[in-house]
């Protein structure tokens, strides 16, 4: 895996309502394509985590997958990420989200519930439609191809927090 390889996450928990799934999927269809599937870290525990391994190993991206317990180190964990994906199927204002906006990652979150309050698609982060594999896939593919689009990305979401969202 080349050094400069970005990592995408997922912070939570690992049921159904949260999409867990397709982001799988989303690595599944990176993989086959030329330049292949990202580091993936996956921290949390859920009912579907036997099950999303068995699937990531189906889809030979076991290997670039990491599935971690549950942690009370989110910051110092987001902090190590470059990508945080949100594939919620119904969600509110996402804590996790703006924890990620916070910490300094790139976000891409299905199009649902107070997602796309933080997030502008194209402006700090970008939305794809809950349930559409492919369309994760491809925004994941936005982003790792293009570190400086990443990262303006990963930039514009943390002021958008620190002006909008702050404990102030």
């Amino acid at each position: 895996m080349p050094l400069d390889e970005p990592t995408v996450s997922f912070v939570g928990k690992l049921v159904p309502r949260k999409g867990v799934d397709d982001l799988i999927e989303a690595m599944g269809i990176l993989a086959r394509g030329p330049q292949g599937a990202p580091r993936l870290v996956m921290a949390g525990i859920g009912e579907m985590r036997p099950g999303l391994e068995a699937r990531a190993a189906e889809l030979g991206v076991a290997g670039k997958t990491i599935f971690l317990p549950e942690t009370s180190e989110v910051p110092r964990l987001l902090r190590g990420i470059d990508i945080f994906v949100l594939p919620s199927l119904s969600e509110a204002l996402s804590n996790s989200l703006m924890e990620a906006m916070a910490s300094g990652c790139c976000p891409i979150a299905s199009r649902v519930g107070g997602n796309p309050e933080l997030i502008a698609h194209g402006e700090n982060g970008l939305l794809f439609e809950k349930g559409d594999a492919a369309g994760l896939a491809e925004a994941l593919r936005q982003v790792i191809g293009d570190s400086s689009y990443r990262q303006r990305l990963a930039a514009q979401s943390l002021r958008r927090i620190e002006d909008e969202f702050s404990l102030q």
